[in-house]
């Protein structure tokens, strides 16, 4: 930690002071930790930031975290040092007692109050969602900065890239719906929004990837823009050449032969393996509540459809409620929406493929919310 108490009850933070300077506090002063009030030592080195640490052996009462890295000490100083040049009212490590909880930095603001947690380490779903919850329950607004991962450093392009699952809770979405998630990295002192998220499969999305130095950043954070139709349809080649390696894969791993349920689908329908139809495999709103492929749950239903002769765009709420339960998956809202969305943007083409035969666009206009 970068902060504690003098024994004359004075704040002290290490990364104000020199190193000769700390080197004489070392010697003349005692600190306390703002949380637990225990001793602890001022580390100094040479190489590490200088900050404090408990004494071996030594528990705090209130469980703040030790072993922090050097990554993280810099990130929340150069976070902390930013919003203060901006004008903003901050306190680094501020201890909230009634939560026993010490956001990295906290941000006040005159009706409102943001409590910033930088992270760099791994962090479980269910630490991630009690944090939370305890900041909103005291009416402070939790914001999540994650150290960028290294491998989706880029250029700033369109591009696939990892969203780890706890990561994913800290999407976040514009007036008009679309996802995005901000970063921060610290080696770089950059901000890297990944905007206009498209889910893909798995951990994997397709995003415009852009980045701000530290410097030309304001806070609050900027919205991102909707994508153009031209940036569109490079979200559009990628995602299809990823349903065409996922076909190929799921045909050579494949140990199910006739009872795998995507195969056997496409045996039925007289889908071809090598070019599969263009209107399935379509990234639709909530896609990401139906944890399977689109190019394979798009396909299962319309197998489904000519099962039970149902027309795809008249499909009612049971019919994609059994359909899901028939991939013995849950029929959450989400996922039925997920259906539905994926019926209608169909249906649209289908009717005016004729003078609307590109799928692309409908496609576009559906996850857009744009006049097509």
């Amino acid at each position: 930690m970068l902060f504690a108490y003098t024994e004359h009850l004075k704040p002290f933070i290490t990364y104000q002071h020199t190193r000769e300077a700390l080197q004489h506090y070392r010697r003349h002063s005692k600190f306390y930790c703002p949380q637990c009030q225990q001793p602890v030592q001022l580390k100094i080195g040479t190489v590490n930031i200088p900050h404090f640490a408990h004494i071996a052996n030594q528990v705090c009462e209130q469980l703040f975290a030790e072993g922090e890295s050097m990554l993280h000490l810099q990130g929340k100083i150069q976070l902390f040092e930013w919003l203060k040049k901006l004008g903003h009212t901050v306190e680094l490590e501020p201890f909230i007692k009634r939560l026993s909880q010490r956001p990295d930095i906290l941000v006040i603001k005159e009706h409102q109050q943001i409590a910033i947690e930088f992270q760099c380490s791994t962090l479980s779903h269910e630490k991630w969602q009690l944090r939370t919850a305890g900041y909103e329950n005291i009416h402070i607004q939790a914001l999540w900065l994650f150290q960028t991962p290294q491998k989706n450093l880029a250029s700033q392009d369109i591009l696939k890239i990892t969203v780890p699952p706890i990561m994913q809770n800290a999407i976040k979405y514009s007036s008009k719906g679309l996802p995005y998630l901000l970063t921060y990295d610290a080696h770089s002192a950059k901000f890297n929004y990944w905007t206009n998220l498209l889910y893909v499969h798995g951990y994997t999305f397709i995003a415009k990837v852009q980045y701000l130095p530290i410097n030309k950043q304001q806070f609050p954070f900027y919205v991102p823009m909707p994508i153009t139709r031209e940036e569109f349809h490079c979200y559009w080649q990628l995602y299809k050449r990823f349903c065409a390696q996922y076909v190929f894969q799921r045909l050579l791993r494949s140990k199910k032969g006739v009872q795998d349920s995507f195969l056997r689908s496409c045996y039925e329908l007289r889908f071809s393996l090598e070019t599969m139809p263009l209107y399935v495999g379509l990234p639709v709103k909530h896609a990401e509540s139906i944890p399977i492929f689109s190019i394979e749950w798009q396909t299962i239903l319309h197998h489904f459809c000519s099962q039970y002769q149902l027309q795809l765009h008249k499909l009612c709420k049971g019919d994609m409620q059994l359909f899901l339960h028939q991939l013995d998956l849950e029929a959450t809202k989400e996922a039925v929406q997920a259906v539905e969305n994926y019926c209608t943007v169909f249906a649209k083409w289908y009717q005016n493929k004729n003078s609307f035969p590109d799928i692309c666009e409908q496609v576009y206009v559906h996850l857009y919310s744009v006049n097509g």
